[in-house]
């Protein structure tokens, strides 16, 4: 009998769950219900992701079948707005607008038969804000054309949250409240004691045990995490009860704000200090703990970056800071590499995809990508290829999305996953291939084994692993539509005219990588230079959280021997 293959999902901070709403967003959009016109997915049915590996299906207390994601998100006090903590699809929870009084609510839960009048007790919450798209959203008139303007108003990843969770997916750190200025869960020692507490702990491991009884054959974790602050310490905590409980692997995404972190009681100098241990230690236990790990973040550079420069992907504008924007760059990122092991014809497990990458120790792995791909339209795969081996210092495919990061061409190990280019667009038949004949990649018969020949050629001592599906990445509302260029078709192709205002780009080409080089070495020691600078007797934060300063010694040599595994001799 063959099993699902289950992943249990976890987001631990707030902006990791900004990522996973776009993500979970995107796999929904994917979604073929019953009765939908699903011609055009026929000639793909066994590309499409198997949604079972992510997902649970349930019932209410109503008695409806839910399909829920099987998710474990933790954020702050403040973070939830309008969204209830058991979510909206079980329990007496419901949603009322603004200008309905008590009264009409009341009527309306008699009328809906939750349960007799007599029995009825309504209490009354503080009416929450709500962002335009869930008023929309909430009354099943959402406009796909319309502009929600979530960019400039977003204020939480629950305002434009398409996908409802189950009621054991959200938790709040109970005494912590958000502050959108500082990093409210500042230290990596205070998440340490989040997970320790006994509300929290039995609480949270009691949720994951659930999930767990669920799965048939469970395969691992995705985590998501916010580095910079206490969810280090948090996630760090959570991976050591998942190794010891339930020994399956962990395919982990530490993510960096996209902007000048501060913290409480700290100037920007001891902000910046306090941001480097957090990540030391964060980098520390995933060294020892995660199966593999691969730091994510939109900008160049993360440590004492104060012109917040962003990496540049062709085809891309976004606000550096801006969360929502760039939270659905990574979320992009994550959706397309883990296809590798999530679509229905594949035999791949999420172990072998991390043991394809990692080895030798180099549990630390960078990202890459290109959204969208940098085809013209009417360019075939073939000739776009060609002309970036042949062009001018060999231009890449792929921007890093990891920080202080470039994984180079030589002695690179990696996985590649392309998306959204078809079959018909690899070559021309050979009636009208013309100079096509002449290259060498004429003979591949699909879009992976010509980008297997093409990182065989430009990439020099190196090992890839290169896969494809059909399906594009969508990108209709609420996926942020203002952050491709004009010049970027409808279809997520290059064109030679500029879009109109009303032209909105539905969907995507994606080319998406996790590589690992000696390259990454810079990385670490990016990292270990800028601990030269920091006195933890002087950070008063973190010697006031009882971090023991041979605690912090113990991590710094770790790092140090654990870029040891990064040197040219550690390859093959």
């Amino acid at each position: 009998m063959e099993h699902t293959r289950e992943i249990i999902t976890f987001q631990l901070g707030t902006y990791a769950n900004y990522v996973g709403a776009h993500f979970w967003n995107q796999q929904e959009a994917n979604f073929v219900y019953t009765g939908q016109n699903e011609s055009k997915f026929e000639a793909i049915e066994d590309q499409l992701p198997n949604n079972d590996i992510l997902y649970r299906e349930g019932l209410n207390d109503h008695h409806q079948t839910t399909y829920t994601p099987r998710l474990l998100s933790v954020d702050l006090v403040g973070t939830l707005g309008h969204l209830p903590l058991a979510g909206e699809l079980y329990g007496n929870y419901v949603q009322r607008n603004a200008e309905e009084d008590v009264q009409k609510t009341r009527q309306q839960v008699e009328e809906s038969q939750m349960c007799s009048g007599d029995q009825l007790d309504v209490v009354e919450q503080p009416l929450a804000s709500m962002s335009e798209y869930q008023k929309d959203l909430l009354k099943g008139s959402v406009a796909m054309d319309k502009d929600y303007r979530l960019t400039e108003t977003a204020n939480s990843w629950v305002d434009y949250l398409y996908a409802r969770y189950h009621p054991r997916t959200l938790n709040i750190i109970q005494d912590t409240q958000r502050d959108s200025n500082i990093q409210s869960l500042g230290l990596h020692s205070a998440g340490t004691e989040a997970w320790q507490s006994p509300a929290f702990n039995e609480d949270f491991c009691d949720r994951i045990r659930l999930y767990v009884e669920e799965c048939d054959g469970l395969q691992g974790f995705h985590m998501l995490f916010d580095l910079d602050d206490g969810f280090s310490g948090l996630a760090s905590k959570c991976l050591e009860h998942l190794n010891d409980e339930y020994n399956r692997a962990s395919f982990v995404m530490p993510l960096h704000y996209p902007r000048i972190t501060s913290y409480p009681q700290a100037d920007t100098r001891t902000s910046h200090s306090i941001r480097v241990v957090n990540t030391v230690l964060g980098y520390y236990h995933l060294s020892e703990q995660a199966t593999m790990f691969t730091p994510l973040s939109t900008l160049e550079s993360i440590w004492r970056n104060n012109t917040l420069q962003s990496r540049h992907l062709p085809g891309l504008h976004f606000q550096s800071s801006n969360l929502y924007q760039t939270s659905a760059v990574l979320a992009a990122y994550m959706d397309t590499i883990t296809l590798s092991y999530r679509l229905r014809n594949t035999p791949e497990l999420l172990n072998r995809f991390c043991s394809r990458v990692f080895y030798s120790g180099r549990k630390m792995t960078s990202a890459a990508m290109a959204l969208p791909v940098g085809m013209q339209r009417g360019q075939d795969l073939i000739e776009y290829l060609d002309q970036m081996a042949t062009s001018d210092g060999n231009s890449s495919l792929l921007t890093p999305l990891t920080p202080n990061c470039d994984a180079g061409t030589s002695y690179v190990m990696q996985s590649v996953m392309a998306r959204g280019i078809p079959l018909s667009r690899l070559k021309r038949t050979q009636d009208k291939a013309g100079p096509q004949l002449q290259m060498s990649a004429y003979s591949c018969n699909s879009i992976s084994q010509m980008l297997q020949l093409y990182y065989q050629c430009s990439f020099h001592g190196s090992i890839t692993n290169a896969a494809s599906t059909p399906l594009p990445l969508k990108t209709q509302l609420p996926f942020p539509f203002d952050l491709f260029d004009k010049n970027v078709a409808p279809d997520g192709y290059l064109q030679a005219q500029t879009n109109k205002e009303d032209v909105r780009v539905e969907s995507a080409p994606l080319l998406a990588a996790i590589q690992s080089s000696s390259k990454l070495g810079d990385h670490l020691d990016d990292l270990h230079s800028q601990t030269h600078r920091i006195q933890l007797a002087k950070l008063q934060a973190y010697s006031q959280s009882g971090l023991e300063r041979d605690e912090y010694e113990t991590a710094l040599d770790h790092l140090l021997e654990f870029r040891d595994n990064y040197v040219d001799s550690q390859f093959l």
